[in-house]
This record gives structure tokens, C-alpha cells and sequence, in this order.
């Protein structure tokens, strides 16, 4: 008959306290094998193994639920395949806390530590923009269907040329030049604006160290003021053949000042870049599948409808200011080949339809899963747009 351990004994080999021993039997981690004469908990050889387990998940990040959760489903997933996807998860922990003390270091830094909870929420909701953009950016890097990076795509549709004379506003950490450092011409001069402790601390550093490696003539330089303060725009002459304001949309006070005073900088025939913002094909893709699958999509259809006065009412306020509008369309094809994450991305898209999507969530899973199966990918066409506005 095998020997029994107490509740003593197997935590001692265990390296852990019965206290610790008592509170994964209450939340049903580790339950006594058998009970002594005296109503004392024992515990088997078998139990030591799961015990181990145990204290490993939790050395690792584990919560108690997720360990619980963990055991029961131990037949569907492989050591290695546990522990990288623990890695992943907290690996976004990590980004998450960053993202929190690059904020807490702006609010700081922007107010002489001495901030209101006006100045808190403001500089936090710019900090989120910035960081959103980044966040956007790797999302597309890991699910490209044509493997092509997104700055670089930007890029090309700006048509940088020598002796072009750059705005570059809110430039954060600047991917859009960061990624293409090999390919930025000569003779090319780029002045970005944003505030201290933002991204943007980042990017001069990396000027610094990469400076000697840029082209005969060419030159960027990150100036630390505020693009919606007036006294900004005072030491900013009319010299630019480009502006550049991406990302910047949800984070501006006054857009219309913001356009009416990159006009003013702008040379005759100079082009305003900005991002658009309204319908594209990921919009048509949705409402399509939606349709097939009997939904309602109302919520789909309220969401294209006020996308599409948006994207009115921004046409109408750049024609006030410049003489020709290009709206070019990057495409961003995304591809899947995980039916949750897919789904993921429909709450990303449709946040005020959550409540009925989840309770809509079987059906959808049941169709990704069926394609996934016939095509090994599903394939989500999507772009985004920009502004090319011209002087």
C-alpha cells in the first residue's frame, strides 16, 4: 500500500508552509488524497507532482484561477506550449506597466510636479494616442498579409525628395523615419515637434547615435514645444514643401487651427499629409459577414454612418484651405489563422456592438473555424487612408 505523506510532510519537500498547503485546498487546487483516523489531510505521491506544478505556475505569474484553470485543462496543451504562451502574456504585462510610468513621468515632467487632475487626464489621453499608434503599428507587423512593414508604405506615398524641407508634428517615436533611415535622400531637412517625455525623447537619442550614417546634407532635429500653443507657431516660418500631422486626430483640441496653421507654413505647392478617418473595406468586410450569418447589423451600420460624416465634415474644413485634396488609400491586409483573435478584432472594431457580439460569438467562431479550415488563413482586406493636401 503506498505510504501517505501529512499535510506537514509534503509541504516540507515542497519547499512551501501548510498555510500556503491549506489555501490551494480551499480554492481547489490541491485536494488531500485521504483523511487519518484523526481527520488529518494526506496526501500521495502523485499529489507532490501536482504541488510542484503548482508552485511552478506560480513562481512564473500565474494566478491562483489561472493555475486552477491550468490543471484542469492540463491534456490540451504541451509544457512548452504553456509557458511561451505565459511568456506572451507577460510580456503585455510589462508593456502595459511601462506605458503607465511613461505617463506618470509626462504628467510630472510637463508640470514641474505640480500638476491638477486637468493637466492628468490631458497629458495622459496624448500619451495613450502616442502609444495607440505604436500598439497599431505592431498589431499590423503581426498580422501582415503581404509582409510588408506599414511605416515603410507611409513612407512611399510621401514621396520624400532632396532638398525637401520637413514639418513633422507630434513626431513621437518616429517610426515613419526610424524605418526607413537607409532611405532618407539628401539634402532633406526635418524638424519635428512634440513634448518632453514623450516618445519623442526616444527618437533624439536615436538621432544622436545615428546621425553620422545620414546623407551628405540631410538633417532632423526634435524641437520640445507644444504644436497647439501659439507661441509654437510664432518661431515657425513658412519654409516647409511637407507637413506632416498623423495620428493626431483624437488628441487635438482644435483640428481646424491645427490645418489652418500648417497651411500658413506651407510653400506654394506644398502638400499637408494627415490621416484620414472614416469607412474603409474592413467596414464592407464585416457588414458582409455579418449578413450571411443572419445578424443584425444595425450596429455595424450606425458605426459606418457616423464614420462617414466624419469623413464629410474633415473634407469640407481641408477644402477651406487648400486647393487640392488626394486621399490615397495603403493597404493593410490582415491574415488569421486564430478564430479568437479574430474575433478579437471584430470587438476592436465594433466596441459599442460588444454586448451582442459576444452573445453572437459561437456563431462567429464556428464560421472563422470553418473557413480557417478550408483556406488555413482568413484573409481581412483592409487600408487605411490619408490626406495629401496641397497649397
Amino acid at each position: 500500500m503506498e505510504k501517505k505523506m501529512t499535510s506537514g510532510e509534503i509541504a516540507c519537500k515542497a519547499g512551501i508552509s501548510q498555510k500556503a498547503l491549506r489555501l490551494y485546498d480551499e480554492k481547489g487546487l490541491l485536494k488531500p488524497t485521504a483523511y487519518s483516523e484523526k481527520n488529518y489531510r494526506l496526501y500521495d505521491e502523485d499529489s507532490l507532482i501536482i504541488l510542484e506544478k503548482i508552485i511552478a505556475l506560480k513562481h512564473v505569474g500565474f494566478s491562483l484561477e489561472e493555475i486552477k484553470d491550468n490543471l484542469e485543462n492540463s491534456d490540451n496543451e504541451s509544457i512548452p506550449g504553456i509557458l511561451q504562451n505565459q511568456v506572451e502574456m507577460m510580456e503585455q504585462k510589462i508593456w502595459a506597466l511601462q506605458k503607465i510610468v511613461k505617463c506618470i513621468q509626462a504628467v510630472l515632467a510637463r508640470t514641474d510636479g505640480k500638476p491638477d487632475w486637468d493637466d492628468v487626464a490631458d497629458i495622459i489621453k496624448k500619451m495613450e494616442a502616442d502609444q495607440g499608434a505604436d500598439e497599431r503599428h505592431m498589431y499590423a507587423v503581426n498580422h501582415a498579409a503581404d509582409g510588408l512593414d506599414w511605416y515603410e508604405k507611409i513612407y512611399d506615398s510621401l514621396g520624400f525628395r532632396e532638398n525637401d524641407r520637413v514639418l513633422d508634428l507630434g513626431c513621437g517615436y518616429a517610426k515613419l523615419w526610424r524605418n526607413n533611415w537607409e532611405r532618407i535622400p539628401q539634402n532633406l531637412l526635418v524638424d519635428g515637434y512634440d513634448l518632453h517625455e514623450s516618445w519623442a525623447e526616444d527618437f533624439e537619442k536615436y538621432i544622436e547615435e545615428n546621425r553620422e550614417s545620414l546623407p551628405h546634407g540631410t538633417d532632423i532635429r526634435v524641437y520640445w514645444k507644444d504644436v497647439e500653443s501659439e507661441d509654437t507657431w510664432d518661431d515657425i516660418k513658412p519654409c516647409y514643401s511637407k507637413v506632416i500631422a498623423h495620428y493626431l486626430m483624437s488628441v487635438i483640441k482644435d483640428m481646424e487651427i491645427l490645418v489652418k496653421r500648417a497651411a500658413n507654413v506651407l510653400i506654394p505647392g506644398g502638400m499637408f499629409s494627415m490621416n484620414y478617418y472614416g469607412t474603409t473595406a474592413e467596414y464592407e468586410y464585416w457588414e458582409v459577414i455579418f449578413a450571411q450569418l443572419g445578424m443584425d447589423i444595425s450596429f455595424a451600420e450606425e458605426k459606418r454612418h457616423v464614420r462617414e460624416l466624419q469623413q464629410e465634415e474633415l473634407e469640407t474644413l481641408l477644402s477651406k484651405y487648400f486647393t487640392k485634396l488626394e486621399f490615397i488609400k495603403i493597404p493593410g491586409p490582415l491574415t488569421y489563422d486564430d478564430p479568437e483573435r479574430l474575433f478579437d478584432r471584430v470587438l476592436q472594431r465594433y466596441p459599442d456592438g460588444a454586448k451582442y457580439l459576444n452573445m453572437q460569438k459561437t456563431k462567429l467562431i464556428k464560421y472563422f473555424e470553418k473557413k480557417m479550415a478550408e483556406d488555413g488563413v482568413i484573409v481581412v482586406e483592409s487600408y487605411s487612408g490619408f490626406w495629401h493636401c496641397y497649397k
